[in-house]
């Protein structure tokens, strides 16, 4: 069986590729780089890809119409996967009604992605604050064989309160770096990565994007980062 993971690239996403990863089913990319040109390509999906939409205040290109959300509502919804990564910054505090990746909160379960930066302390990361060293993560089958992840440039989520499960959190010592003050304060345990259902699909969203690319010394070929990602490939078809 081949699986077709398509990358959305009509909202100035930030990760404009996907990692070449090693599967048991064979996988094709597409790309989505005007929406409403491309939109059929859903048809012929298995997963979307959302990667680090950097919202910008005076910009509409980057945020999402009502007509772009009832397609990926129906893609979800008919049996897709969804994919969603941020970053530090998160939703840069654009609002829902204007159409930030909040809007996505049926989906997802995440009401809001904290604009700022995650800080780790101690052994919890490498090199510096800012890479996330998790060690630590909730049973489910996207983490089975997984014992260390790195996280770079990673914020948090504010998650609804049914409909959403976290496997994976921050320490409890972790502290937030906030954008708007450049305040930093205690967190604790918050989540920065998150699953959950939509009728028939899934969905799996992360705080970090900067873990999936392969010129760094962070990214994809970290910790357990490469098992992670095609954990949550099978997860999102249905293979575990």
């Amino acid at each position: 069986m081949t699986y077709t993971i398509t990358v959305d690239l009509s909202h100035n996403e930030q990760v404009e590729d996907f990692p070449d990863i090693t599967l048991e089913e064979e996988y094709d990319l597409d790309y989505i780089e005007d929406w409403d040109k491309d939109r059929a390509k859903l048809d012929d999906s298995d997963i979307l890809f959302i990667g680090n939409i950097l919202h910008l205040k005076n910009s509409k290109n980057d945020k999402f119409t009502p007509d772009q959300l009832k397609d990926i509502k129906k893609f979800i919804g008919d049996g897709g996967g969804l994919l969603l990564t941020t970053s530090a910054g998160g939703d840069q505090d654009i609002l829902m009604k204007e159409g930030s990746i909040r809007v996505l909160y049926k989906l997802t379960g995440v009401k809001r992605f904290w604009n700022g930066s995650i800080l780790e302390t101690g052994s919890n990361f490498i090199v510096n604050k800012e890479n996330l060293l998790i060690s630590e993560l909730y049973a489910h089958p996207i983490t089975k064989g997984i014992s260390e992840l790195i996280f770079p440039n990673c914020t948090f989520f504010s998650l609804a309160e049914e409909e959403v499960e976290d496997i994976v959190s921050t320490s409890e010592k972790s502290e937030f770096k906030y954008f708007y003050d450049n305040e930093v304060s205690e967190i604790g345990p918050v989540p920065i990565c998150a699953v959950s259902s939509f009728f028939s699909g899934r969905c799996v969203t992360i705080g970090s994007s900067d873990w999936l690319y392969e010129d760094t010394e962070y990214g994809i070929d970290a910790g357990n980062n490469m098992k992670f990602l095609e954990n949550v490939i099978r997860w999102l078809t249905f293979e575990i």
